[in-house]
C-alpha cells in the first residue's frame, strides 16, 4: 500500500502494546475533522463516554468499524516486533514524526497516558528539531476529551488481535509500516 497523507493532516494516535508494539495513526484532512468527529462520536454505544476496543461487545466493535470505514478515514499502523516497550515506542514516535514532518501535519494528538507523557514530548521535541519543524503542533489528550483517538485504539486493537479482526480492519488501514 503506498498511502500518502494529505497536506496539513490531523492525525489522532493510539497504541496496542500486546505481543509486537504498535501505533496506530488515524489521519484526516482538515477539512473532514469536524465532520469525522461527529459521526464518529455517534458510533458509541448509549451511557457511554468512549470507544475502548479491548472492553467492548463484538458487536459494538464491528458496528464500530464499519461506521468509522464509511467515514473514509485511513490509518497508518508502525509496528515494532521483538523490542522492549521503552525501545518500541520511541521507535515508532520517531517514524511518525519524520512522516508528519514531510506531509507537513498540522496537529497531532496522542491518547493520554500520564506515565508517558514527558518521554513522548522529549522524544516530539527531538525529532521537530531533527526535521527543522516549527509548525506541528501536539498535544495529549483522554480518550473522552478525543473521540478521533477511538480510531486508533480500534485499528491498533484489531491488527494485534490478528485473524478476522486484522481483515475487519483493513479498510481503515492505509499502510503498514513495520520498523
Amino acid at each position: 500500500m503506498d498511502f500518502v497523507l494529505p497536506r496539513r493532516a490531523h492525525v489522532f494516535v493510539d497504541e496496542s502494546k500486546s505481543g509486537s508494539y504498535y501505533i496506530a495513526a488515524a489521519v484526516i484532512s482538515p477539512a473532514d475533522v469536524v465532520a469525522t468527529r461527529s459521526t464518529i462520536k455517534g458510533l458509541r454505544h448509549k451511557g457511554s463516554t468512549a470507544v475502548h476496543f479491548k472492553s467492548e461487545r463484538d458487536s459494538v466493535r464491528r458496528a464500530f468499524l464499519k461506521g468509522a470505514a464509511a467515514t473514509g478515514v485511513q490509518t497508518v499502523v508502525y509496528v515494532v516486533s521483538g523490542q522492549p516497550d521503552k525501545v518500541a515506542r520511541p521507535t515508532c514516535l520517531e517514524a511518525l514524526i519524520e512522516d508528519l514532518c514531510h506531509a507537513d501535519a498540522e496537529r497531532l494528538v496522542l491518547e493520554q497516558d500520564a506515565s508517558l507523557a514527558a518521554a513522548d514530548r522529549r522524544i516530539i521535541a527531538e525529532q521537530l528539531r531533527v526535521q527543522d519543524n516549527k509548525d506541528l503542533r501536539y498535544t495529549h489528550m483522554r480518550r473522552n476529551e478525543e473521540p478521533l483517538l477511538w480510531v486508533g485504539d480500534a485499528v491498533a486493537w484489531c491488527f494485534q488481535k490478528s485473524g478476522p479482526w486484522r481483515a475487519d480492519v483493513e479498510p481503515l488501514i492505509g499502510e503498514v509500516r513495520r520498523l
